[in-house]
C-alpha cells in the first residue's frame, strides 16, 4: 500500500492503517530503536509500538510535503529511543541494589562447575559476601553483566571504558569471585564441622 492511503486511514482513524504500517516500515523501525536501545528486546518492542502511537494521536503534524513517510518515522522511532535509554541510564543506575542478594540468583553460567550450581540460600549468602568486598566500580561491573545482562560494549558505552577493558576485568573478576566463592564456602563448612565435633 501507498504511504499516501496508509496515511489516510490513519487520518480517519482506522486501524487498518496502522496494520499496514506496520507491515511496510517495522523491520526499519526494529533496527533503528535496537541501533540504539541494544539488545534490550523488550524495550526495543515498546519504543516501535510508541512511535506508532505518537503517529496516531499526532498525525495532523505530518506534512507530506516536507517529508516522506519513512524520514518520518525515522526521526520518530530515533528520537523516542534515546529517549528511553536516558531514561533506562537513570533507572538502572538509581536501581544499582546496596543489597545484591539478587545477583546471586541470577550469576549462573553453566561453563562453571562452582558457578553452574543452584545455588542454596547459604551459597547464595557466600556469594553476596564475595560480591559486597568488591570495590565500587568492579561491583557495579558485575551488577551490568550478570543482573542486567549488559553486553561489554554497553557496559563500555556507559562506564567510558573500552570493550577490551571491560571483557579483561570481567574475566578477571570471575575467576577472582569463584577463588573468594570457594574459600567462603569452605571457612563456612570447617566452621560447621568444629561446631559439630565440639
Amino acid at each position: 500500500m501507498k504511504d499516501e492511503a496508509i496515511v489516510s486511514l490513519i487520518y480517519e482513524k482506522d486501524e487498518l492503517g496502522l496494520l499496514k504500517l506496520a507491515d511496510k516500515y517495522e523491520k526499519l523501525l526494529i533496527h533503528i530503536a535496537a541501533g540504539i536501545l541494544g539488545s534490550r528486546s523488550r524495550d526495543i518492542e515498546e519504543c516501535v509500538n510508541d512511535t506508532y502511537l505518537k503517529l496516531w494521536n499526532h498525525i495532523e503534524r505530518y506534512d507530506m510535503d516536507k517529508a516522506s513517510l519513512k524520514t518520518y518515522l525515522k526521526v520518530i522511532v530515533r528520537n523516542t529511543a534515546i529517549n528511553k535509554l536516558r531514561d533506562l541510564s537513570k533507572r538502572e543506575e538509581r536501581e544499582l541494589p546496596e543489597d545484591i542478594s539478587d545477583i546471586a540468583k541470577y550469576y549462573i553460567d553453566q561453563s562453571q562447575s562452582v558457578e553452574g550450581q543452584i545455588f542454596s540460600k547459604e551459597s547464595m549468602k557466600h556469594l553476596n559476601k564475595v560480591i559486597s568486598g568488591l570495590s565500587e566500580r568492579d561491583k557495579e561491573l558485575v551488577i551490568r553483566k550478570y543482573f542486567y545482562l549488559q553486553s561489554s560494549k554497553e557496559i563500555a558505552k556507559a562506564t567510558k571504558m573500552t570493550v577490551t577493558a571491560i571483557d579483561s576485568r570481567i574475566s578477571r573478576l570471575r575467576n577472582k569471585m569463584k577463588q573468594e566463592f570457594l574459600k567462603e564456602k569452605e571457612a563456612c563448612y570447617c566452621m560447621q564441622k568444629g561446631v559439630i565435633y565440639e
